[in-house]
């Protein structure tokens, strides 16, 4: 195992890997599993939802997760968001091919195109288009209603939440 191996291996879900749809054929001799109908697989924070999903395995480890849908859709915590017509997971290689109608988001940045190649650990991310389906890419702005949180004191020299005060009146003030 190289180092670069063993740092992707440090960073893949760790805990087994759980697959359940409405049906479902497993053939270990050949090291293929197919299962249909709102199948789901979950490892650790990843989450992936497909009307297919076919599974590869060598040697008793899952190698590689292919997946058709409308649309498939994979997620793994708050980082990573992806959707697709088909998805093809490459656990040895850490990425995603994603064809069809393909969507990336991670960390607020939205890539799109009828092809997107995604490596789990550098987070490069490889798009192309066909035919009138172009290359998108969406970086969004800072939002108005942070930037103005952003602008306002949050907290006083006291280390107390910053509050209004009522406006203090002269004690021989009259009152209306």
């Amino acid at each position: 195992m190289t180092a670069l191996t063993a740092g992707a291996a440090a960073q893949q879900p760790t805990g087994p890997v759980e697959v359940s749809a409405d049906e479902a054929t497993f053939e270990q001799s050949a090291g293929t599993g197919v299962y249909r109908g709102n199948a789901e697989l979950i490892q650790g924070k990843r989450r992936l939802n497909a009307d297919v999903i076919r599974l590869f395995t060598e040697n008793n480890e899952l190698t590689r997760v292919e997946a058709t849908g409308s649309p498939v859709r994979m997620v793994e915590g708050k980082e990573l968001n992806a959707r697709a017509d088909k998805l093809v997971y490459d656990l040895a290689q850490r990425s995603l091919v994603l064809t069809g109608n393909a969507r990336v988001t991670h960390q607020g940045n939205t890539f799109e195109g009828a092809k997107v190649e995604y490596n789990l650990d550098s987070r490069r991310v490889d798009a192309s288009s066909e035919g009138d389906k172009r290359v998108r890419l969406v970086i969004p702005a800072k939002n108005a209603e942070q930037a103005s949180e952003d602008a306002e004191p949050e907290e006083q020299d006291n280390g107390e939440p910053a509050q209004d005060a009522p406006a203090a009146q002269p004690d021989n003030a009259e009152t209306p």
